[in-house]
């Protein structure tokens, strides 16, 4: 039995108090529910939209990508009349889209020393026409050493040579 003690330290019982009605108290948990949603759905929406536009920019990006294509035909070792040592990279743009040439590395080192200077544009070939560009980086090469040549583009298109002088 549950009593209840008022102000006049009069004892009573409970039993015959009603309680709140159970269509009351499932209307406050719908309505809670909904308040949740209202606050959350907002949100999710908004994150939602963020990365379907991100996703799409990554997948365009990589479209143009897949539409490059960069190959190198020749690699030339010179030597000038003053004895300064030079390595001639010949670059051929066969991909669709023009390219930006943005580093070249022999043997894993960035070259610094090239002309023309980087990034460079190389235009795609067009009707039949043959677009190469000569790359010329002054290089202390040895004899008979083999050298890797790699020709890296700004949306990560590679081209690797290997030339032994």
């Amino acid at each position: 039995m549950i009593i209840e003690v008022n102000k006049g330290l009069k004892v009573t019982s409970l039993k015959n108090k009603k309680a709140i009605s159970t269509v009351v108290s499932t209307l406050i948990i719908i309505g809670t529910v909904f308040a949740l949603f209202a606050i959350i759905y907002p949100w999710f929406t908004s994150s939602l939209t963020f990365s379907q536009s991100s996703a799409g920019l990554w997948y365009l990006s990589q479209e143009e990508a897949s539409k490059e294509r960069i190959v190198i035909e020749m690699v030339v070792f010179e030597v000038d009349a003053a004895g300064n040592k030079y390595v001639n990279i010949f670059v051929r743009n066969v991909g669709e889209i023009d390219v930006k040439i943005s580093a070249i590395y022999i043997n894993g080192s960035a070259q610094t020393s090239v002309d023309p200077s980087l990034p460079y544009r190389l235009y795609a070939s067009a009707n039949g026409a043959v677009n190469v560009q000569n790359f010329k980086i002054a290089y202390l090469w040895n004899e008979n050493e083999i050298y890797m040549i790699k020709v890296v583009t700004s949306r990560g298109t590679e081209a690797i040579y290997e030339a032994k002088r």
